[in-house]
């Protein structure tokens, strides 16, 4: 018998991931960590794309990327590879969030949020679709997409 208990003890203890390999961008804290950290419970291998993967959970394969920069694409690529070479599922978490109102931040910093959450081709829809590319044309796999706020008030 397990020790989990509640409605979703059946989520921390499912294998249905088992032999799947997984991509979480911004997996090395908060929710993208969590996500990262599930998949790899519930039997995915797991690369955590993080301009800072020192948080990544244990037994994930950090990869340093930056989902603004163009470079992202090799960042993709090795992280595929480092997984066997193979991509079921990819979760697009990267984000962040500016605090305070739209006049508590500059323009610059507004732009920031919008390139890292995905403006135009950049962000975290760049690392996705850059992901995209990597992959066979008869994949079968999952993309999933957090949102995230771009502001917060103070």
């Amino acid at each position: 018998m397990s020790a989990a208990t509640g409605p979703h003890a059946s989520l921390t203890e499912a294998r249905d991931f088992a032999g799947m390999a997984a991509i979480v961008t911004g997996g090395a804290s908060g929710i993208g960590a969590a996500t990262a950290a599930l998949l790899l419970r519930r039997g995915a291998r797991v690369a955590v794309l993080d301009r800072d993967p020192a948080g990544a959970p244990p037994g994930t394969v950090p990869v340093t990327a930056d989902v603004t920069d163009d470079v992202v694409r090799a960042a993709v690529a090795a992280a595929v590879d480092a997984l066997g070479g193979a991509l079921d599922t990819l979760v697009g978490n990267a984000g962040i969030g500016a605090v305070g109102t739209v006049e508590d931040n500059a323009d610059e910093e507004w732009r920031h949020v919008l390139d890292v959450n995905g403006r135009d081709r950049s962000g975290a829809f760049s690392a996705c679709t850059r992901s995209v590319h990597e992959l066979p044309t008869d994949w079968k796999g999952e993309v999933a997409s957090a949102k995230l706020p771009y502001g917060r008030g103070s």
